[in-house]
């Protein structure tokens, strides 16, 4: 069985069709699994999410925290008036769903890997802890990011970026065979209530009262939406059975959409984009989830043509993160700038927000003012952030992916207990991703 250190083998067989891009066969899990260098990182890095980016209030996950664990979250007022602003972005507690629903992912396949309590025990607190957050929402549909001071708080917006991977990882639980016979429907009555409820939105994301209006929705003409609106589907119906969800996923998947004319699942087999063009920012880490969307699309379809469509997004996809890879190179060990918690400087260029709009809007403007202030935080995204999704979104390509460099020696530039952003998470989905199941309890 291949580690993740052997996703990134080089070979010099040439696969036709690729250019120079060479492919490694990744074959699929085995009952027995060796110990290699690449096992000690990623451990590392899962031993420090638990120290420092876990809020044990509620197992939910933090963006960022302190060397030591130290963290400011947002008081109640804090929330109700939105401030810094209505998305929480730039406080610790911006991506509780997102980063908790991808973690758990990777939280199960470990498990399948050791088949240990610690993995199983670790994977339920993040379950439980996504399922907390849901608990908080008044507005079936809105997941909210996180949790204020006061326990019970949250910020207005929400986005599809959060409650995808939400709904995603709690799938991902479901499937795994770490719940009880007694506690599955119960989430999976969750997870139909939350999407009957984007469904009866036209598939907006909304925010946390009607006047607040939406933020984000799944049906946008781009890889990116249309991996995630399919899975969606797909998913509900493999929970409930219900006739309702495949038939829709059939019609959806053909339907012809955006300006080129293009039906979702060709627009899923053209890749995903990640922006980065003329200097802008890149978002592999948004994107991954698409990516692992695809790559259960691919698992689950029993169609041969419309596999080979979704397989070749992934090979699309793997290949235009392929070179974001070289990012990690920039990564410095001993380099040191500031990284300030106390995120409340921003509160100084706070005003009303009455909808998401301006919510958005307000938070692009102070996102430059974070920037500067906390230099530590893009570098991190940079150099470590967006070169460890990419090796995810690579490696859930499947049986296939890029001649690069072994993952090994990537990994061991990082040193996980000088970073202040929690992304390192991705590593654990990384370094067991081919033991991943293609079947509920598996």
């Amino acid at each position: 069985m291949p580690s993740a250190q052997a996703i990134f083998k080089r070979r010099t067989v040439l696969k036709a069709g690729l250019s120079s891009l060479a492919l490694v066969n990744l074959g699929r899990p085995t009952s027995s699994r060796a110990v290699n260098p690449s096992d000690n990182i990623a451990e590392a890095a899962h031993q420090e999410i638990w120290r420092r980016f876990i809020d044990s209030r509620f197992d939910t996950m933090l963006h960022y925290a302190g060397l030591n664990g130290e963290v400011i979250l947002p008081t109640r007022e804090e929330c109700l008036a939105a401030k810094p602003n209505g998305l929480s972005w730039s406080t610790p507690i911006e991506d509780g769903p997102f980063f908790g629903g991808l973690y758990l992912d990777g939280l199960c396949n470990r498990w399948r890997a050791k088949r240990d309590e610690e993995s199983a025990n670790k994977a339920h607190r993040i379950a439980t802890g996504l399922m907390k957050l849901a608990s908080l929402s008044p507005t079936p549909g809105f997941v909210p990011r996180g949790i204020g001071a006061d326990g019970q708080s949250c910020y207005p917006a929400s986005s599809e970026d959060q409650v995808f991977p939400w709904f995603y990882g709690l799938w991902c639980y479901w499937r795994s065979g770490l719940m009880s016979e007694a506690d599955r429907p119960k989430l999976v009555a969750l997870l139909r209530d939350t999407v009957i409820a984007l469904e009866s939105h036209q598939w907006r994301v909304p925010c946390i009262r009607p006047d607040f209006g939406y933020r984000g929705t799944f049906t946008r003409a781009t890889a990116h939406d249309a991996a995630r609106f399919l899975l969606l589907l797909r998913a509900m119906h493999e929970m409930t059975g219900e006739v309702q969800w495949l038939e829709q996923y059939q019609s959806r998947m053909i339907e012809k959409i955006g300006k080129q004319g293009q039906t979702r699942l060709q627009v899923c087999a053209s890749g995903l984009e990640y922006g980065g063009h003329n200097g802008s920012e890149t978002y592999l880490w948004t994107h991954s989830m698409s990516q692992a969307s695809l790559r259960a699309l691919a698992d689950l379809e029993t169609d041969a043509e419309t596999r080979n469509a979704y397989t070749t997004g992934l090979r699309v996809s793997a290949e235009r993160a392929a070179p974001h890879l070289e990012r990690a190179s920039k990564y410095d060990p001993l380099a040191r700038s500031n990284f300030d918690i106390d995120w409340r400087f921003l509160n100084a260029s706070w005003k009303p927000q009455k909808n998401s709009e301006e919510a958005i809007a307000l938070g692009r403007s102070q996102l430059p003012l974070w920037a500067s202030h906390n230099p530590r935080s893009p570098y991190e995204d940079d150099t470590a952030r967006e070169p460890l999704f990419a090796a995810w979104i690579i490696a859930l390509a499947g049986e296939k992916t890029h001649d690069q460099p072994p993952l090994e020696s990537m990994l061991k530039r990082y040193d996980w207990s000088s970073m202040h952003t929690a992304s390192m998470f991705i590593v654990i989905n990384l370094q067991f991703e081919s033991h991943r199941g293609t079947s509920p309890t598996q």
